[in-house]
């Protein structure tokens, strides 16, 4: 698989930037093609056909997924049509007030059992002595209706709800419209190189992608709150997406004096494009809060807002673990645990890898542990031999907890599970290819921990005294730390009192 460079990462970025501030209008920022998340090759991989294919082969890819778009806008329009009249997925009118408005995310049905939001926690109670002046919207990924799970949150403390998938049927073509009129803006853009030609026409392509009618879907159903609830803030999860920039601007619309607050909960790469990257003054945030020192001096390195404007809220996420259970003090350092993400294009290789390490180091043991929303069946279709009885090879049936426990060290790529293994004291191995961006979570910490190349190279890890681990590992144990701080909800109140 052909692999962007961090040269080529730079120059993408740049364009792209380029291409999505040359317009202030919503339709272009809400064209997610343009927001060029980070360096991992999930998210490149859409960017590929930009350097990889021949001017034939681009405008065959082009012309292949224009004609995807379409069809799939026109089934999710008649299918906005059976949620909207069908399953009465649409927006009710409520005529209190809410003086905070958080959006969040349902990922799943289990998130109905939960008394807490899983990102924000107890802030929309806390931000106000009366409970009742927050409203909680929730960006629904599952196929239930707001309606009925509505029904099950009566009880909560916070007004919560599901935002809706589709909006009104004219509402609907109306976006569509918009959006189609922007695609042809783009294309009337300037460009003086093959290379900007291709991001034009790639990003007018885009503008019909089911995730570019979402973002601005997301943006017109929040700006309904906003505007008939009397809101004074909001907030939202904050990663780069256009879709919480698009949800700033549309309520400054009907409001320009509420105030915009993103959340960083989740870790700030190196090489993390959209978040940092700034737009018009109406899509970017009035306050960020920040889930730990870590991504606070991210921010700071970059004067993204004034000092007083930045402030460390913490994580539900931070946990404690008594050093001396450190897997690293073990006797015996023999077990190996993989931790993967989700998505085949990463998982395939480091299990190809870990396969290699196990043939190689008879006398190790090997955990396999798998994301959750991996495609297991397909993994084991491309490596058969893993269904076989390997003696020093296990597909973990436990919990993360129970494998954390277990093993000595961690080998991994992208994932943010590596958090957790450090905290247990397990030795990162960070699987490293040639000629590629590092998508490593401790990047910053070379010193401390080790890449993998080739099986050979544990031989060579072998050889460090204990001490000598255990001395990076209370280094990595406090680096890692930095990542998440415990909740300090007086700093949050800081965008009430200011």
């Amino acid at each position: 698989m052909e692999r962007i460079t961090e040269a080529q990462y730079d120059q993408l970025c740049d364009a792209c930037d380029a291409l999505l501030q040359h317009s202030s209008s919503n339709e272009r920022k809400a064209n997610a093609w343009l927001h060029v998340i980070r360096e991992h090759p999930i998210f490149l991989k859409a960017y590929t056909p930009i350097y990889f294919k021949t001017n034939r082969q681009f405008f065959f890819s082009l012309f292949g997924q224009l004609t995807r778009f379409i069809i799939v806008g026109g089934y999710k329009l008649f299918h906005s049509i059976y949620r909207n009249y069908f399953l009465g997925d649409q927006l009710i009118k409520d005529i209190r007030s809410f003086e905070n408005l958080f959006i969040s995310h349902f990922l799943n049905e289990s998130f109905l059992e939960h008394k807490k939001d899983f990102y924000f926690f107890d802030l929309p109670e806390k931000i106000e002595q009366d409970s009742k002046t927050s409203l909680q919207l929730y960006i629904n990924f599952t196929g239930l209706s707001s309606r009925s799970i509505e029904k099950k949150w009566n009880k909560r403390t916070i007004v919560s709800k599901a935002l809706p998938r589709y909006l009104p049927l004219l509402l609907e073509i109306k976006v569509r419209y918009l959006i189609f009129l922007e695609a042809l803006s783009i294309l009337k853009t300037k460009a003086s190189s093959n290379f900007q030609k291709r991001i034009k026409y790639q990003a007018a392509v885009a503008s019909f992608s089911s995730s570019t009618y979402s973002n601005y879907r997301l943006a017109v159903l929040v700006q309904h709150y906003v505007k008939n609830n009397q809101v004074k803030r909001i907030f939202t999860t904050y990663e780069g997406h256009p879709w919480e920039r698009l949800i700033f601007a549309f309520a400054r619309k009907v409001n320009p004096g509420i105030i915009c607050i993103g959340y960083q909960h989740a870790l700030v790469f190196r090489k993390q494009h959209a978040i940092r990257r700034k737009l018009n003054k109406n899509f970017e945030p009035d306050y960020i809060l920040c889930s730990g020192e870590h991504g606070l001096q991210q921010f700071h390195a970059i004067d993204y807002l004034p000092s007083n404007k930045l402030i460390c809220f913490g994580s539900n996420r931070t946990s404690t673990i008594k050093r001396e259970k450190l897997a690293v003090s073990s006797k015996k350092l023999t077990t190996y645990l993989m931790l993967s993400e989700g998505d085949l294009i990463e998982c395939l290789p480091l299990v190809e890898f870990v396969l290699k390490l196990a043939k190689k180091h008879l006398e190790k043991h090997f955990i396999i542990r798998f994301h959750p929303i991996t495609r297991v069946d397909k993994v084991l279709k491309v490596f058969p031999e893993l269904k076989q009885s390997i003696p020093n090879i296990e597909l973990s049936t436990l919990s993360f907890e129970k494998d954390l426990e277990r093993a000595h060290y961690a080998i991994y790529r992208g994932s943010t599970t590596i958090i957790k293994a450090v905290e247990y004291g397990l030795i990162p191995l960070y699987f490293s290819k040639a000629n590629e961006i590092t998508i490593d979570p401790l990047y910053e910490m070379q010193k401390e921990k080790f890449n993998l190349t080739s099986p050979d190279d544990l031989v060579a890890i072998d050889k460090h005294s204990k001490e000598e681990l255990l001395e990076k590992q209370y280094k990595l144990i406090d680096y890692v730390q930095q990542f998440f701080s415990p909740i300090d909800y007086n700093e949050a109140l800081k965008v009430k009192n200011n």
